[in-house]
């Protein structure tokens, strides 16, 4: 199989449920932040509320615009990641230095990864197992704590309160925000919450 570079061209952009380049990302709004604790009592993860320059993806850096890239490179990333093989995915994302800016591979990624979860959700949820071979390009543990972090406060739920962490990636919520939570969710979404916090809907 030889990997060819595409070049650089517009289309139209087919957003995910937790599209890391969404409007939602352009206001003020809080952002689950790694902390390191000294006591067991004190929380894994503080939310802050700080500007649109340092919420996760919505850099100036990162916003070239992904309707730029050509949707070969989603494709190809969708079939090397549906064969759940480590040395692919190496390739794969050595390949994908040809763009231009880091974030294009992260968001290649993650798109690859959402159009996995509607073909094949057995490879999407190896994929989100194994994430450690996404690394560096894509962090999915930590896109997935600033993900939930974002759909629960924007349901209105309160952290610390309606939802909080005891370990990382051990997400505890309240009935309610669990139920809420659960609501239009697309197979991504889920398989991100199953696979990432251990989280099934009951």
């Amino acid at each position: 199989m030889y990997l060819t570079p595409k070049s650089l061209t517009s289309l139209d952009n087919i957003p995910t449920s937790i599209d890391p380049f969404s409007e939602f990302f352009h206001s003020k709004c809080p952002i689950v932040t790694f902390s390191t604790c000294s006591s067991l009592n004190q929380p894994f993860y503080n939310l802050s509320s700080l500007g649109q320059e340092n919420v996760i993806h919505s850099s100036n850096q990162g916003r070239e615009n992904q309707g730029e890239i050509d949707q070969s490179y989603v494709e190809l990333a969708v079939d090397v990641l549906r064969a759940q093989n480590p040395e692919y995915i190496q390739a794969l994302k050595d390949f994908l230095t040809v763009l231009p800016n880091p974030r294009w591979i992260e968001w290649v990624l993650i798109q690859g990864i959402y159009r996995l979860a509607e073909i094949d959700r057995e490879a999407c949820f190896w994929v989100l197992d194994h994430s450690d071979y996404l690394m560096p390009e894509l962090d999915v543990n930590n896109y997935a704590v600033q993900w939930v972090g974002f759909k629960l406060k924007s349901q209105g739920f309160i952290f610390n309160q309606d939802f909080w962490f005891t370990a990382p990636l051990q997400l505890e919520l309240t009935k309610n925000a669990r139920l809420e939570l659960w609501q239009n969710l697309s197979i991504g979404d889920r398989l991100i919450l199953e696979a990432i916090f251990k989280i099934h809907n009951s």
